[in-house]
């Protein structure tokens, strides 16, 4: 079921860190007052700002329904530089919104994403903030794992952001989210109707291989066209050939990739990753080492500990599975997994992109 709170207000205290928490308060204030202590705790004037949380539809009504002149400005703008500053507050101001929410309501927080994506559009020439906010969107857009809303967005923005190299490697992630696991969607409000979509395709498998073809294609490309994706496109194309039982083409897919990067993530899931291509191959002993990597790089992570326990169970290793298992079941902490965050792809990117966009909302 899902689970909206159309009702349930909630206080989020964004510290000097910027990492919400929330508490529970007993009146809203309104929508004017909220935006202006938002700017007044990006230029420093506070050091914190509740942020309201509540039905996300709900918000994005209510700031459509908002005048944006009854926002202060400098005494110096000008009325272009008033419009301007007005314009850069209400976007930041809805996205930080539908960063909040989009963990339990990614549809309702991309509903909100794409409400102020036609204001950053609209502007032209397309300036620095414009380009940071695309970029923080696509964070929070990725993050809610939905293949088609993420093709919708890259279709409003391909205009603008063409040559934008993560808007390049996006193309590939939507074609690959198409594909991802039942348990990794569950954690969005959108799992229950791609879930339905997905039984409806059943009898259509041609249609998963078929993206699973675009994917290939796109993260290729992306490769190709820019030395910065070189690494994360051949890791992504290599896990979807994985995903396709085409063991041997993923393997030749990863070479030297864990050399071309300094991402330890990205190095974690190519050793991850290779050692589930060799166990497909048989190659145990090969798949082990490569596991041990893997947990060289960080140590504890579920995913390549889970591995060396199931080979060491198989393969008739005395109590080797267990000690792994009971490990892991005293320090079990998901941060350190990076697999888990594989399918939300520049999620992981949020914090330092959102923190782009509020340095150019500072007044001068």
């Amino acid at each position: 079921m899902r689970r909206v709170f159309p009702l349930l207000v909630l206080w989020l205290f964004f510290a000097p860190s910027g990492l919400p928490h929330a508490v529970a308060a007993q009146a809203r204030p309104s929508t004017a007052d909220l935006i202006a202590s938002y700017a007044d705790w990006v230029n420093g004037r506070r050091s914190d700002v509740a942020m309201i949380a509540v039905d996300l539809d709900t918000a994005r009504r209510d700031l459509g329904r908002f005048d944006p002149s009854s926002l202060p400005v400098g005494p110096r703008a000008t009325p272009s530089e008033a419009r301007e500053t007005r314009r850069r507050l209400i976007t930041a101001f809805a996205l930080e919104l539908a960063a909040i929410g989009s963990k339990k309501h990614a549809a309702a927080a991309a509903r909100l994403v794409e409400w102020a994506c036609p204001y950053v559009r609209s502007h032209t020439p397309m300036n620095d903030f414009d380009r940071a906010w695309q970029l923080a969107a696509l964070a929070v857009l990725e993050g809610g794992v939905d293949s088609q809303v993420l093709h919708d967005h890259l279709d409003h923005v391909q205009a603008m952001l063409a040559d934008e190299p993560r808007v390049v490697l996006a193309r590939g992630i939507a074609e690959e989210q198409f594909g991802a696991p039942a348990e990794v969607l569950t954690r969005t409000e959108t799992a229950a109707s791609l879930a339905r979509a997905r039984e409806a395709l059943a009898r259509e498998e041609s249609e998963r291989m078929r993206a699973s073809e675009r994917a290939i294609a796109r993260f290729q490309e992306a490769g190709a066209k820019d030395e910065s994706l070189r690494a994360e496109a051949a890791l992504r194309k290599g896990h979807v050939l994985l995903r396709m039982n085409r063991y041997d083409a993923a393997l030749a897919a990863w070479v030297n990739v864990e050399h071309m990067t300094e991402d330890r993530a990205l190095i974690f899931l190519v050793h991850l990753f290779r050692g589930l291509a060799l166990e497909g191959r048989g190659r145990i002993d090969e798949a082990r080492h490569s596991y041990l990597t893997a947990l060289g790089i960080s140590p504890g992570a579920h995913s390549a500990t889970l591995r060396l326990a199931a080979l060491a169970f198989q393969h008739g290793h005395g109590e080797a599975p267990y000690r792994p298992i009971d490990a892991l079941l005293h320090d079990d902490d998901p941060r350190r997994d990076p697999w888990w965050s594989y399918y939300a792809a520049d999620w992981r990117f949020w914090y330092p992109r959102i923190d782009s966009v509020r340095a150019m909302l500072r007044e001068p």
